[in-house]
């Protein structure tokens, strides 16, 4: 099949659009790497698994390979063949995935350590272009030089980076236009990184009064440290 290297995946009937993402899906599998937008911002996307396919996509991005790479999946009973999930973890993953969370959880050995290497971030977008393409789990990473501002639709993609690509999934402009909320789960506890589309304050609304006051206090030092 012969693609534009820019295909408006929403500009085509549904038949289109089924026979377009089974080749993507090969495509994913043979080591391409594209473009593609989530529910917060366009990422660069990749086989995870293929080390190669995720070189690619740190030198496209410029990235410092000592950062890890989170990933993408289509669903959250996934999740498990990844990373390890305790009850807490499961809490947060019922209640905000599919969405604008990365939930950063002790990885699996079958992550390569290029991509992380004690711990490993999760998405579940709520974006049905992305999980559709998520027949592996996809490095998912903002679309732009390390650095630089972040893309929400495809006119904000630095030309190098469109130029490097194999394939860019324009869906328009991104749901939430932010980037995700971050939060890692240590020694069961809830630990913010970053606040993003999913306020801060929401996430403790789902935890126990002791695990909440925890959350709480880890988000004052998050506060501060900003």
């Amino acid at each position: 099949m012969k693609l534009n290297k820019i295909i408006k995946i929403y500009e085509l009937n549904e038949e289109e659009r089924k026979r377009v993402l089974e080749f993507l899906k090969k495509e994913v599998l043979n080591g391409k790497v594209l473009i593609v937008g989530t529910d917060t911002l366009y990422g660069i996307s990749a086989n995870a698994l293929d080390e190669k396919a995720v070189r690619r996509v740190y030198e496209i991005k410029r990235r410092d390979f000592n950062k890890p790479l989170s990933i993408c999946i289509k669903d959250k009973e996934e999740i498990e063949k990844y990373a390890y999930v305790n009850d807490l973890a499961k809490k947060i993953i019922n209640k905000f995935l599919p969405g604008p969370l990365t939930i950063i959880l002790k990885k699996k050995p079958i992550i390569p350590d290029i991509v992380a290497k004690d711990h490993i971030g999760i998405r579940i977008p709520d974006e049905p272009i992305i999980r559709e393409l998520s027949i592996v789990p996809l490095t998912t990473t903002s679309a732009n030089i390390s650095g630089k501002e972040s893309p929400t639709c495809v006119d904000e993609i630095d030309e190098e980076i469109l130029k490097k690509v194999d394939y860019v999934i324009n869906i328009g402009k991104c749901k939430y236009s932010k980037p995700s909320t971050i939060i890692k789960i240590e020694n069961n506890k809830v630990i913010p990184i970053r606040e993003g589309a999913i306020p801060i304050s929401k996430i403790h609304e789902v935890l126990t009064t002791k695990e909440s006051n925890e959350y709480k206090h880890q988000g004052k030092r998050l506060l501060m440290k900003n």
